[in-house]
């Protein structure tokens, strides 16, 4: 829990920044699922995970995303929370990064069917096109806000 608290507010600032000033090619990294995956793996509680995920989401829909698509970020938080939150017990040093990674992919593939579910049934190419870019930019920004914060040892130890 004391990862949730804790990097919360750098979590808010840094999807603000992402979302304001660094864009690429109108692709924003979502930090806020980022920040949901890494404060869900150490806990071994999926219903503590779960609602912290939901309320995160509401959190995000509500403040951060100007409540266009409200209920995508609750559900898709939950979902990868409660997912995370499941490996727990076979957490390893070696996987750390196969397991963050593969979240924000499947994370972001469910937020993508809502946000551009018209792309998904009118032009394949598109929707897949942006799934790609937004994940693959938030693996990047993943990578480097791991490195700076030393989160893989902290979230490891917690």
């Amino acid at each position: 829990m004391s990862l949730y608290i804790k990097y919360f507010p750098v979590a808010v600032i840094l999807q603000l920044i992402f979302s304001e000033l660094l864009t690429f090619n109108g692709y924003q990294a979502n930090i806020m699922l980022l920040y949901v995956i890494l404060s869900s793996m150490p806990l071994g509680n999926t219903a503590q995970s779960t609602l912290y995920g939901f309320l995160v989401g509401l959190f995000t829909d509500f403040v951060l995303f100007s409540g266009i698509y409200v209920g995508a970020s609750s559900l898709v938080f939950s979902i990868c929370g409660f997912s995370a939150s499941k490996i727990s017990f076979n957490f390893a040093f070696r996987n750390f990064d196969i397991y963050w990674i593969s979240f924000i992919h499947l994370g972001v593939l469910i937020y993508a069917l809502f946000r551009y579910d018209f792309f998904f049934f009118n032009d394949l190419f598109l929707f897949f096109s942006n799934w790609f870019f937004v994940t693959y930019f938030t693996c990047f920004v993943g990578f480097i806000i791991i490195r700076i914060f030393n989160l893989k040892e902290k979230i490891l130890n917690a």
